[in-house]
């Protein structure tokens, strides 16, 4: 037998073999691997909160600094992380403004002295959030009604029958949630949120449907049902992020319904403007236009309660943007408008560079046992001061003024700020301190490295990076005074 036909076959073969490999495996592996990808949890509430990050950076809003303790499950009938879903809320809600600093409080951590003592093992500056968040999955109420009927159809003899029935119930599931106060551990009176969900469990079926044979016998029973409800863990994400806008926006008094599509005429909506309205004494309420107008740039003095002349003639300008007179009642009217008209700010104008010293003075002083610094600021003339630190070993840099317990970053002159001051903070003695004047507030047009909340590392790698993005955007001289080594 010639064995070289023989060999041919052999090589064909083996070839053939070695081509298909490739296609066999790819047949394993689209097998073995899964052909959908993963998606992301979009909810009805997920333009709402990138709405409110937008809202919450052109307002200029920073350093709202909240502790979350454990979010409970009071009905232990919805197995959900309730306090997972409010940070990712709140993280979609301040990926631009970076207005809000959470802390998780988990259960471990008993009360806020254990959470001080905690933090000033793991960091120079020891700072426990301004507000402490609080809920609870707190009703479910399952059938709180139901409706049903059915319809049926017999033939004579029994010979065929069938019925048709259809069956809703509803229940309700709530979710409370509040902000307190750790300072005085008391509730923040309005800044809550109380909402409810009505879940549907709709029954549709067939049945009792029946057909006999007399020859051979036979009988024939057939049923059919749909069944459809809503889930309580999609409702519960959907209230948690309900709250977490209600929350920060009731907290900032920011007309947060405008990112939930409500009127800005909707009843409720004019009752919430008025509790916030009457809630106020007469320098509370010149406080928040003050710090509206400035935000606007129509103001440019301290926030202080003060109805000052400066504060008169940026009222008047301001009222004249809206189309009102120069001069008219301060009343509930003005102030539905003062925070429901959408940000218009005034232009910067560039400032004159004065010549002579700079105008800001820097001292150090030691206290206590433990030898915790001290910072003296003073300005020779009225200015927004911001001050940072930077760490000797990471070389990492934070923003120590203003911060959560000092908001607002104006300063008179000859009137000096301490820091830490009354603030539950520690300075370490080591670092590098640097304060900036500038003759304008500009936080609102910064870019965002410097946007980020007080005592979290900037992105910057000197002191002269911050100054040289102020003055750019100030439009004239920021001057930088550093503390003495």
């Amino acid at each position: 037998m010639n064995a070289q036909p023989l060999l041919v076959m052999a090589c064909l073969m083996l070839l053939a073999a070695c081509g298909s490999q490739p296609t066999q495996q790819a047949q394993v592996r689209s097998q073995l691997n899964p052909v959908d990808r993963g998606g992301r949890a979009v909810t009805n509430f997920t333009p709402a909160l990138r709405c409110m990050d937008d809202m919450l950076f052109q307002q200029g809003v920073r350093d709202v600094s909240l502790m979350m303790e454990e979010l409970r499950d009071a009905t232990q009938k919805v197995p959900v992380s309730a306090r997972d879903m409010m940070t990712s809320a709140i993280s979609d809600m301040t990926r631009r403004s970076r207005a809000v600093r959470l802390s998780v409080f988990g259960s471990d951590q008993q009360n806020l002295m254990q959470l001080l003592q905690q933090a000033q093992k793991q960091s120079a500056f020891a700072v426990v959030p301004r507000y402490s968040l609080r809920g609870t999955i707190s009703q479910m109420d399952d059938s709180v009604e139901r409706r049903g009927g059915s319809v049926g159809l017999s033939l004579p003899e029994r010979l065929f029958g069938v019925r048709f029935g259809a069956d809703t119930r509803f229940s309700v599931l709530g979710f409370d949630a509040a902000l307190v106060d750790n300072e005085s551990m008391t509730l923040l009176p309005g800044v809550s949120s109380k909402n409810l969900t009505v879940l549907a469990s709709r029954d549709a079926n067939a049945g009792d449907g029946e057909a006999r044979l007399t020859n051979p016998g036979l009988d024939v029973v057939f049923s059919f049902s749909a069944n459809r409800s809503e889930g309580p863990s999609q409702a519960a994400r959907n209230m948690v992020e309900l709250a977490a806008i209600e929350l920060v926006g009731k907290l900032t008094r920011l007309p947060y319904w405008q990112c939930l599509n409500v009127a800005d005429d909707d009843p409720e909506v004019l009752r919430e403007l008025e509790d916030w309205f009457v809630s106020m004494d007469e320098q509370e309420l010149v406080r928040f236009q003050q710090e509206r107008l400035r935000d606007r740039r129509f103001f440019d003095g301290a926030i202080d309660g003060v109805r000052s002349a400066a504060f008169q003639r940026a009222l008047a300008r301001y009222r004249v943007s809206l189309g009102l007179p120069a001069v008219g009642p301060n009343d509930l009217g003005f102030f539905r408008q003062l925070v429901t008209t959408p940000v218009a700010k005034a232009p910067i104008t560039a400032q004159p560079v004065s010549a002579g010293a700079a105008p800001l003075s820097m001292t150090a002083t030691r206290t206590g046992k433990t030898g915790a610094l001290q910072l003296s600021v003073r300005a020779s003339r009225a200015g927004y001061v911001y001050c940072y630190s930077q760490d000797p070993v990471t070389q990492r840099i934070v923003r120590i003024f203003p911060n959560r317990f000092s908001t607002d970053p104006r300063i008179d002159g000859g009137k000096p700020i301490q820091l830490p001051g009354r603030a539950r903070f520690v300075m370490n003695p080591a670092s590098q301190m640097a304060c900036l004047h500038a003759p304008t507030e500009v936080y609102g047009d910064l870019p965002p490295p410097l946007r980020w909340g007080d005592f979290e590392e900037i992105r910057l790698g000197s002191f002269e990076e911050i100054q040289a993005h102020f003055s750019r955007v100030a439009q004239a001289e920021v001057s930088m005074t550093r503390l003495p080594r």
